[in-house]
């Protein structure tokens, strides 16, 4: 089954919310990012593992705020709640990893997930 354009554009709006939730963007959260996304969707075309480095400098370039990157991000996502449903876990997962990635916890990446744990619910619905 491949996954839709608002799937997508949702999953990297979420990624660059948590990136940019700490004012700086990691490496190494990237590189787990790029990780996860191969290991949970290596059944689903996609290149983000190898367009992650493009997707990086992409990010730092970008001044727009993480609040309304993830807003936009979770209106992308209930557009296809059918989706979202079948990869809330995985996307819940995703993201648990990343934010631990360079080994620092912000508190804002820490909002940002408990909020997404309660949006995704509320999209599943």
């Amino acid at each position: 089954m491949l996954i839709s354009r608002p799937f997508w554009d949702g999953i990297g709006g979420l990624a660059y919310a948590f990136a940019k939730a700490d004012q700086k963007i990691s490496r190494e959260e990237m590189r787990a990012f790029a990780e996860k996304i191969e290991k949970s969707f290596r059944h689903i075309p996609t290149n983000f593992p190898e367009r992650a480095e493009a997707i990086l400098q992409l990010f730092e370039t970008l001044d727009y705020p993480p609040e309304k990157a993830y807003v936009e991000a979770l209106q992308n996502l209930s557009a296809v709640k059918e989706e979202v449903r079948r990869y809330r876990f995985d996307i819940l997962d995703i993201f648990r990893s990343v934010i631990g990635a360079d080994g620092l916890l912000h508190p804002q990446e820490e909002e940002f997930l408990r909020r997404l744990d309660a949006d995704l619910a509320r999209i599943s619905e």
